[in-house]
């Protein structure tokens, strides 16, 4: 009887002894993908985040802190974006079904509920509040130094002619941008308005209104207009310091970055709407229709010919 069971008990603890061979051998893999998936997303990721505070560290006053915050955030998100399907293919290369690989993700912490729509978000607000700090200033520049020479028009500083324009300065570029950059990164788009819009809420909320008298002060439109009232003249370097030049600087900086946000927005809604397709779409149309308007005039009169 001995002898009967013993080869079946023999085979029962070599298959568990396999069985808990794979278990520790997969367990194992696990924790090391886990590792490798923190020190090629995670620890990037965050590096970068750093590295960007501490270079802009001399200018960590609000609001800006706010939008290198989200610098910082676009700039680690972008790692996470293009090292994490990396990593999950690495894993399918070991035969790890995606399934796992996404539980291995999840309990591991790289990935996070939100992660994604944060990153895009910082993207997007960053995208816009750039087009308000450097795209739009730069191509002022740009007109004044090689467009206008060509009409003979009397040259003004760049800054100067970017006051002047203002409103369509900060439109028409992040309209463009918000349009283009959408078309790759679709989501949250629309909502590049949010943290700008929050930020000249608070200053609006919270202006002091000083050097006023109290029939100036009730007036409901006082402080919208210290901020929303462009001046068109850039303070020269005698201004630097007065209180003209405070408020140009916080029209350059605060309301411009909300103007751009809001034309980055309804550029991301064009987008998502796909109203230049359709446009594009409408005027073949249109084209279509008359050309063979055209050719049937064409056939009318080269039948009448070979009638004659």
């Amino acid at each position: 009887m001995t002898s009967l069971l013993s080869p079946i008990n023999t085979m029962d603890l070599q298959a568990a002894r396999g069985y808990t061979s794979a278990r520790m051998e997969a367990s194992d893999l696990k924790r090391r993908a886990l590792l490798w998936g923190h020190l090629l997303i995670t620890l990037p990721a965050v590096a970068a985040i750093l590295l960007v505070a501490l270079f802009y560290r001399n200018y960590l006053l609000f609001p800006a802190w706010l939008y290198y915050l989200t610098t910082a955030i676009t700039v680690g998100y972008q790692w996470y974006a293009a090292a994490l399907p990396r990593w999950k293919t690495a894993l399918e290369r070991r035969n790890i079904s995606e399934t796992e690989i996404v539980n291995i993700a999840r309990q591991g912490g790289l990935i996070f509920p939100g992660g994604s729509a944060v990153g895009l978000l910082a993207l997007h607000t960053t995208a816009a509040t750039l087009c308000a700090s450097c795209l739009n200033i730069w191509l002022a520049g740009r007109w004044v130094h090689s467009i206008l020479p060509l009409t003979g028009t009397t040259l003004p500083s760049a800054m100067e002619f970017y006051m002047q324009h203002f409103e369509v300065g900060n439109f028409i570029p992040a309209f463009i941008v918000g349009y283009v950059i959408c078309r790759k990164f679709p989501g949250f788009g629309s909502w590049a308005w949010l943290l700008p819009g929050i930020v000249i809420a608070y200053l609006l909320l919270t202006y002091p209104e000083p050097n006023v008298s109290v029939l100036t002060s009730s007036h409901p439109w006082y402080r919208f207009s210290y901020y929303f009232v462009i001046e068109r003249s850039y303070p020269s370097f005698n201004q630097l310091g007065s209180s003209y030049a405070e408020r140009v600087m916080l029209q350059i900086t605060v309301v411009a970055s909300f103007y751009s946000s809001v034309a980055y927005s309804i550029g991301a809604s064009a987008e998502k709407r796909r109203l230049l397709d359709r446009l594009v779409e409408s005027l073949r149309r249109n084209r279509g229709l008359e050309h063979p308007a055209v050719g049937a005039v064409a056939e009318d009169a080269h039948e009448a010919s070979d009638n004659c």
